[in-house]
């Protein structure tokens, strides 16, 4: 009951008060002056009126009592109600909280695990799409040139990365806005919102982060999700950039720029390691040191440029051509060299060989030229009277200048100081024992 109930308790009450009011001063009066000469009925109608006056005022009072405790009562439940869904609130919020908190602790832990950008990714989705509810995912990164380049998609449950990619319909519009201002970009039709943070690690934008996320209910819950998502996306983008940016570090460290391929520090790593667990464990691995040949002819012929070309391409063909546990790398100028775990120098030479019959031919296409591209390739095995990788160097590039010197277009194993060789004018007898 409100004050303005209470009021109208009170006028409820008015007209018998009124009334009885008028009864007692008639009978006040009569009382007075002439009681004795009223007849009984009318000196009961007045009784009668006086009670009813006092009933009827004292009734109004304890109404309007009534009406004020109600309404207090009304106006603290009002308050606790408000304080609840408050206290609601701020629960749902804590546990916003806690939950960025505890995946920027996933993905700050990521880097200690993996600096390989797949592996990073895909943590990175495992993390993020049950916090966000994202039905789609993607990392998007700028280039060199300045451009962006999708990374890798989480759609569906599924990780697609690398070629995977190939026809995948993510518009980079709108992430190449977020780049260019380095502010989060959001897009909502319908139930479905789009948002783009940008990564921005040190100062230096190194991507763009995509999310659709399915936003439903009221215009006004809308607003609010929308609000909580701009809130974690943009706590999160720190840390997620930084995560980003180390394995490009990294790869800047170990990948070679032209080719793509590892680099000769790194080689020199892996090697080691390698030559390490093989003498400890009696496990067999080979090596591969190949050539491009008449590289010097084409650089003199056609250019650098066209060199460049055939250097890629070369290199595209050997990472194609190769097992995915072998590891490829830029040796030196023209030269490659290739590192096969748990390989005998048999099987070696078999790889090389399909690896160099899938080159032998091969003609790309620059503009100053048509250049035919054939390799020449040295092998080795690891034995255990090798003193360090050192030496298993030097009898895969053995091999390599036996080839060169024998023709060119052949692959040679090196198998502890006997030779086999095979090629365009030799037979393929594999290696010797």
């Amino acid at each position: 009951m409100t004050d303005d109930n209470a009021r109208w308790a009170l006028g409820l009450y008015w007209i018998p008060f009124c009334v009885g009011l008028a009864s007692a001063c008639v009978y006040v009066y009569f009382l007075v002056s002439e009681w004795g000469g009223l007849g009984a009925g009318i000196r009961v109608t007045l009784v009668m009126g006086l009670v009813i006056g006092v009933l009827a005022i004292v009734q109004a009072v304890l109404a309007a009592s009534d009406a004020r405790v109600l309404t207090d009562m009304k106006r603290e439940e009002q308050t606790l109600r408000e304080r609840l869904a408050q206290a609601h609130g701020q629960s749902k919020q804590l546990t916003s909280h806690l939950g960025v908190l505890t995946a920027m602790r996933e993905v700050t832990r990521i880097l200690s695990d993996a600096v390989d950008l797949k592996q990073i990714a895909n943590k990175v989705f495992d993390v993020l799409e049950p916090l966000l509810g994202a039905d789609e995912i993607a990392l998007i990164l700028k280039e060199a040139q300045g451009g962006l380049e999708l990374k890798a998609l989480r759609r569906g449950g599924e990780t697609l990365y690398g070629d995977q990619l190939a026809g995948s319909e993510v518009e980079l519009d709108d992430a190449a806005q977020a780049l260019a201002h380095q502010t989060l970009v959001k897009a909502v039709d319908g139930s479905t919102g789009t948002f783009c943070v940008p990564l921005v690690a040190d100062q230096a934008a190194v991507g763009v982060m995509r999310f659709e996320i399915q936003i439903e209910g009221s215009a006004v819950e809308k607003e609010g999700k929308i609000d909580e998502l701009e809130l974690i996306l943009t706590d999160i983008a720190k840390h997620l950039a930084l995560v980003v940016k180390t394995p490009s570090l990294h790869d800047r460290a170990i990948i070679d720029g032209l080719t793509g391929l590892f680099t000769r520090r790194h080689f020199d790593i892996r090697i080691d390691d390698m030559f390490r667990l093989a003498r400890r464990y009696a496990t067999p691995f080979a090596l591969v040191l190949l050539d491009i040949d008449n590289f010097k002819k084409v650089n003199d012929t056609y250019g650098h440029p066209a060199g460049d070309a055939v250097l890629r391409e070369a290199a595209g063909v050997v990472t194609t051509a190769i097992r995915d546990c072998d590891s490829a790398f830029r040796y030196g100028g023209e030269e490659f060299a290739i590192l096969l775990p748990e390989t005998t120098a048999e099987q070696a030479f078999h790889i090389a060989e399909r690896l160099r019959a899938t080159v032998h031919g091969h003609v790309v296409k620059t503009k100053e030229g048509d250049v035919s591209v054939a390799l020449s390739l040295g092998v080795s095995e690891y034995n255990p009277d090798l003193a360090n990788y050192g030496e298993l160097i030097a009898l895969a590039d053995q091999a390599l200048y036996r080839a060169k010197q024998t023709g060119r277009n052949r692959t040679v194993v090196s198998a502890g100081g006997s030779w086999a060789q095979t090629g365009q004018e030799a037979a393929a007898d594999g290696p010797e024992a």
